[in-house]
């Protein structure tokens, strides 16, 4: 898929011009009733065993071309059960009533996400900094819960940055 992202002169990063030309939809999705979903293999293919049952959540998203979209926000902030992240794509067939539902998750993802409880965290800090570098973004959630989302290419190495140096922005990791 091809990225069309404009760098602003207000983005610290080209990470968030992919995100910006959101729409709102109802995405529909399999989940577990426990821990949210979609579960997908190493092809992307759903896993419709454990994720029996199906869900929906108000999403932004930006249409990419055909069936493809890229996720741009959780509109159900802390509450949301979706295991999607902005930046990551999926194909999704619209329903009758105009809602998308998920057929399959984009693989190799493109980007890898970091999620903390964490506070005061903002573009001066030194793991923004390079967060920004390596072409990543971050956002927050009910001021605390935060997601950091680098190049999958670039993963491993902030990883190495976060912890060798100390720059982990929280005390609890939530999800890496």
């Amino acid at each position: 898929m091809q990225d069309v992202a404009k760098i602003k002169p207000e983005y610290p990063s080209a990470f968030y011009g992919l995100v910006e030309e959101a729409i709102e939809a109802v995405l529909l999705y399999p989940a577990d009733g426990d821990s949210g979903g979609p579960f997908w293999d190493e092809r992307g293919e759903l896993d419709l065993v454990r994720g029996k049952d199906w869900d929906e959540e108000d999403v932004g998203i930006v249409p990419l071309g055909g069936d493809c979209y890229r996720l741009a926000e959780r509109l159900m902030g802390p509450f949301s059960g979706l295991r999607l992240y902005w930046g990551d794509e999926f194909t999704a067939d619209q329903t009758d009533e105009g809602a998308l539902r998920i057929t399959s998750v984009v693989v190799p993802r493109r980007y890898v996400h970091f999620r903390f409880l964490a506070s005061k965290f903002n573009n001066d800090h030194p793991l923004a900094k390079h967060l920004h570098a390596m072409g990543g973004g971050w956002e927050t959630v009910a001021t605390g819960m935060l997601t950091l989302t680098v190049p999958a290419e670039h993963g491993a190495e902030f990883q190495r940055l976060m912890y060798e140096e100390g720059l982990a922005p929280g005390v609890i990791t939530l999800e890496v």
